[in-house]
């Protein structure tokens, strides 16, 4: 049985009328597999084909099956008309997605179909039926890769698709850029939650006066508490099948959800995500910054390990990516609301855990702003000690899996991470820091398999910081620190 046969069977109780469209592509059709595994009542063929052969072939299974359809024949394709019952558009056979559009008048309850993978993609397909349809499931068949899955059921309380969060705290000055980006794209399919964290700022005013021209913008107002709270505000009352988060301060391509959600959708993939810039706010520049976004994530992946590897390679960047909600509600991952910054870190750890397929796009969609103050990525003090409370709870989350790819993934990240601070920190801050992180490090790894599988995954620079850290050698920490352009040295040297 093909998908297509399976999926009316389990709808068998919704569905008793069909109408099989016959494209001009393979004729090899399979009318006999659909009649024998399935309980139509009503079958109409039409398409792309004489009505000699397809009185034919319905004439032979009449005589030759115990179980037909009561209504089964032939009409050709100009004289079709929309049938009065509820019924499934069956699409077999065909050259072009193209062909299934040009059937959009009939208005079907139900959309099956094939499509190959050249041409319209299933994403454009859906975004006509959606309108009308209950259930639209679209296959495509790709040459010498797995086939991608659209599987799509209409949600009877909502039509949100995607939702945006926003955490929103002193963002005023940049706010119109942000919002302009992203409004961009009209389809009314999406929600933009701004989450306005107690900000002093006209932020709020900001969005309200947006929000009263475009109903997909909704402000929602919460007392101060942080990032990880706001975006969790945010998570707790959005109503899409995915979820994005945008940094307000930072601006996105207007392509880029669509894009994400795009090639999302065609695979019912777990996780999208594209490349990013920095954009630097002094000089009005951008420039790419380097990740994994071409073979084999570009194509979809479904293997388990080498979406764990991007624990461990790709950028820690949430808010270039959508997530799909059933995701992270069966796997209770939320943000750790006490942690006050880098709580996007183990978001992403526990995202890419869980996820059992991930897809990228090729394209750096989001400027991500440097040079303004306050942010984050400037601090050089004891405000980089969160990553201890955050690895904490990757120790249980991750760690506490008992899974041995999950747990050297979780290590090669740590070190990243801790290798980044170390060359952020002022050097009065490095002992205390390092020997904090030594003794997290050894939480979820031995010295020499640490050692060579950092020096195998990430290369010797970050296997020297570890060597570094582990032995406590300051002195090689602070040469590795001047390699970086940090010529102070430390004070325990």
């Amino acid at each position: 049985m093909t998908e297509i046969e399976c999926t009316l069977n389990r709808k068998s109780r919704d569905i008793h009328s069909a109408v099989l469209y016959i494209g001009a592509g393979n004729q090899d059709w399979q009318l006999g597999e659909l009649v024998e595994h399935t309980h139509l009542d009503t079958l109409l063929v039409t398409g792309c084909i004489s009505a000699e052969l397809a009185n034919a072939a319905i004439m032979d299974l009449k005589l030759h099956k115990q179980h037909v359809p009561g209504t089964f024949f032939f009409c050709p394709l100009n004289e079709l008309k929309r049938p009065k019952e509820e019924f499934a558009l069956l699409c077999k056979a065909l050259k072009s997605g193209n062909e299934i559009l040009s059937l959009a008048e009939l208005q079907p309850t139900y959309l099956y179909g094939q499509i190959p993978e050249d041409g319209m993609s299933s994403f454009e397909i859906w975004e006509v039926f959606r309108k009308f349809c209950k259930h639209i499931q679209l296959i495509t068949l790709r040459q010498e890769r797995e086939r991608q899955v659209l599987d799509w059921e209409k949600n009877s309380e909502s039509n949100i698709e995607l939702s945006v969060v926003f955490p929103m705290y002193n963002v005023e000055k940049y706010l119109d850029q942000c919002i302009q980006s992203v409004t961009a794209w009209k389809a009314d399919y999406v929600e933009f939650l701004f989450v306005n964290d107690g900000s002093p700022d006209n932020s709020r005013e900001v969005v309200l006066r947006y929000a009263a021209q475009d109903a997909r913008v909704k402000l929602l107002d919460k007392p101060n508490g942080g990032c990880a709270s706001a975006r969790q505000w945010g998570l707790d009352r959005a109503k899409g099948r995915y979820v994005g988060f945008i940094d307000p301060d930072d601006f996105i391509d207007e392509s880029m959800f669509r894009k994400l959600l795009r090639a999302a959708m065609v695979g019912s993939y777990d996780i999208s995500y594209c490349g990013h810039n920095e954009y630097y706010e002094s000089t009005g520049t951008s420039a790419p910054v380097g990740d994994l976004l071409g073979e084999p994530y570009c194509y979809g992946v479904t293997d388990v390990h080498k979406i764990q590897e991007l624990i461990a390679w790709r950028r820690i960047a949430i808010w270039r990516g959508i997530y799909k909600m059933d995701m992270i509600r069966k796997n209770h991952i939320h943000f750790y609301t006490e942690i006050r910054r880098f709580d996007d870190l183990p978001f992403f750890i526990e995202t890419t855990a869980a996820a059992r397929s991930i897809v990228s796009v090729n394209e750096h969609l989001y400027y991500y702003r440097l040079d303004r103050p306050g942010q984050d990525v400037s601090a050089d003090d004891q405000r980089l000690y969160v990553h201890f409370p955050i690895f904490a709870h990757l120790n249980d989350s991750i760690a506490g899996k008992k899974d041995a790819k999950l747990t050297d993934m979780l290590q090669v990240s740590k070190v990243g991470t801790h290798r980044y601070a170390l060359e952020k920190l002022r050097p009065e801050f490095i002992k205390e820091y390092a020997d904090q992180a030594r003794e997290d490090l050894k939480t979820t790894g031995t010295f020499w398999r640490s050692y060579f599988l950092i020096r195998q995954m990430s290369g010797r620079e970050h296997a020297k910081f570890y060597w570094a850290i582990m032995t406590q050698n300051y002195g090689m920490l602070n040469r590795l620190r001047k390699n970086k352009g940090f010529v102070e040295k430390t004070s325990a040297e």
